[in-house]
């Protein structure tokens, strides 16, 4: 005989919010459904993750560490916890907890999107001397959703992204294709706008549910981009056991969606159109050059030419542990709305010998090493925030995405600009990882912390080399010149401040690098800058690497919007 606790979630009263945001209550129920009587202290504790599984080896929490790479050992975030709570409970008793995220026990999620996610709640005996029957009982999981049908599936596919640790300029390609099949479907509703490629006739989406039509798109487009061998690399190709569980999760939350829209003819007319709009998306996209991208490449032999870094992005006395260099044929990858990648290539690349090269040189020295004794804590903090080079996050583009989400949950978004704007963010981040990755393989241009290492090659009088010298960041295991993540900012940013008709929206928003911290902006043009500026600070790029990138990202979002999704 023994006593055996379980807990569950129980009313809702207000769903969460993300922090800083600080809303939200709701009831846990601790229950004996042993047959002994359990009385002494209990720990009642709260976790929120983007999956059903809580990875306590690993938790995302911070710590005293030698660089920001280090900052996180995992993706779960312990929100809270309420110790020491003496209960007293027969078998078949139940007791009831509320947490309330205004107060001070608990804080809300801050390394999850909000338009889905999941809390998970963990109760355990304080007291060692009391044995309870059963110990794997002890966590319950809670699905907490906000906003729309679009918001929600954005939140699936960034998840998505996250459990397969997809590449940046991959990713930013696989969320084209599953907004540009949501706003197909939605518009082939609508019909406010132009499409971006679907043909459905008037007649096949007249009375269909637009909300059907949008929950099919995404999840035919997703199960495809993440489980078909044409739709990935062969190196990023997902094991099966990957590939399965997110199958299933897709399976989920099409069930779920699903059964949120009234049965009957309008909800089968728009999975009908859901269905049609995917093939044709997808179709559109079979022999992008996406799954060659990965390529065989050799580093030039020149100095200031990309040299791999190791794996850990840092250089150490092991050899034997290069990086590979990443995608080095996405710059051939077939656009999704610009004409040609080479229309929007930059070439203000400074020469080596020249006073312009010696200053970026000795910023990025000063300002991005690990031990730098003039970055200040905001600009760590700044590098920190973006970095997302971790393939445990939702990496560069997808964090521009859960910013969106934030900003289109805060203005009142309709389902249908929902649609639109997310189509358009994705597009223009597609093809802006696309032309960034042209412009890197077509420069070659060496990361800081080889260039600094060997400085004394460089044929610059103003520079001094230090053999070495370590960047805040981890290297990323391709060329310096443009920033991708400036690219991404500047796009997003573009996006949103066409979107919205003014760049003056305020908003603060969490970050996956750095939990229990926000950030405040007043306009997305600081949010791309602060972007580029954190590659810097994080001592992974020079200053015409970012400005430049930031430029790029702009030209190619204001080139999407203005050309694509256009009123009809």
């Amino acid at each position: 005989m023994a006593s055996d606790l379980v807990i569950q979630f129980a009313d809702i009263f207000q769903n969460p919010t993300i922090f800083p945001d600080e809303k939200g209550q709701l009831d846990i129920v601790v229950k004996n459904q042993g047959d002994m009587r359990f009385q002494g202290p209990v720990n009642l504790k709260l976790y929120a993750s983007t999956d059903k599984v809580l990875e306590l080896n690993s938790l995302n929490t911070l710590g005293t560490v030698r660089g920001a790479s280090d900052l996180l050992q995992g993706k779960d975030e312990l929100l809270g916890s309420l110790n020491g709570l003496n209960v007293n409970l027969r078998p078949g008793q139940s007791r009831t907890f509320t947490i309330d995220f205004a107060g001070s026990d608990f804080r809300t999620a801050s390394v999850v999107s909000p338009g889905l996610y999941y809390l998970v709640g963990q109760v355990e005996s304080a007291n060692s001397n009391i044995t309870e029957g059963n110990t794997n009982n002890n966590l319950a999981t809670q699905i907490i959703t906000e906003g729309d049908v679009v918001i929600q599936w954005n939140s699936i596919l960034l998840n998505a992204i996250q459990l397969a640790q997809t590449a940046p300029p991959l990713g930013a390609r696989n969320q084209a294709i599953v907004h540009a099949a949501i706003y197909d479907a939605v518009n082939a509703v609508d019909r406010s706008y132009k499409p971006y490629l679907a043909n459905i006739s008037a007649s096949e989406a007249a009375g269909a549910s637009k909300e059907a039509a949008a929950v099919e798109a995404a999840y035919q487009t997703l199960v495809t981009v993440f489980t078909d061998p044409q739709f990935a690399p062969p190196r990023f190709f997902l094991n099966q056991g990957i590939r399965d569980t997110l199958k299933a999760t897709f399976d989920e939350q099409r069930q779920r969606s699903l059964a949120a829209i009234p049965d009957g003819a309008a909800e089968d007319k728009g999975i009908a159109i859901g269905q049609k709009v995917a093939r044709q998306i997808l179709d559109s996209r079979r022999n992008d050059g996406a799954i060659t991208a990965q390529g065989a490449y050799t580093p030039g032999s020149r100095f200031g030419d990309w040299q791999p870094t190791f794996s850990d992005g840092e250089t150490t006395n092991n050899t034997t542990n290069l990086a590979p260099a990443l995608l080095p044929q996405w710059g051939l990858v077939r656009p999704f709305a610009i004409n040609s990648v080479a229309q929007f290539r930059p070439d203000t690349l400074p020469q080596y010998g020249s006073p312009r090269y010696a200053r970026e040189f000795n910023r990025v020295k000063a300002l991005g090493s690990e031990n730098s004794t003039v970055r200040t804590k905001d600009q760590t903090e700044i590098a920190q925030f973006w970095a997302y080079d971790r393939g445990d996050t939702f990496r560069p583009p997808g964090q521009l995405n859960e910013v969106a989400q934030e900003i289109a949950l805060a203005q009142g978004n309709t389902l249908e600009e929902n649609a639109r704007l997310f189509a358009l963010l994705n597009i223009a981040q597609a093809d802006a990882g696309i032309s960034a990755w042209d412009t890197k393989y077509s420069f070659n241009q060496a990361r800081p912390i080889t260039v600094i290492r060997n400085g004394d090659r460089d044929n610059n009088p103003n520079t001094v080399a230090d053999p070495n010298w370590e960047p805040l960041l981890d290297t990323p295991p391709f060329p310096d010149y443009i920033s991708g993540h400036s690219v991404f900012g500047g796009v997003s940013a573009e996006i949103l401040k066409l979107f919205y008709g003014t760049d003056n929206i305020s908003f603060d928003i969490p970050s996956q690098e750095l939990p229990g911290v926000a950030r405040y902006f007043g306009s997305f043009s600081q949010l791309a800058q602060e972007d580029a500026d954190s590659r810097l600070y994080g001592g992974v790029h020079i200053d015409s690497a970012t400005v430049d990138g930031v430029q790029v990202g702009k030209n190619v979002g204001t080139f999407v919007f203005n050309n694509y999704l256009t009123p009809v």
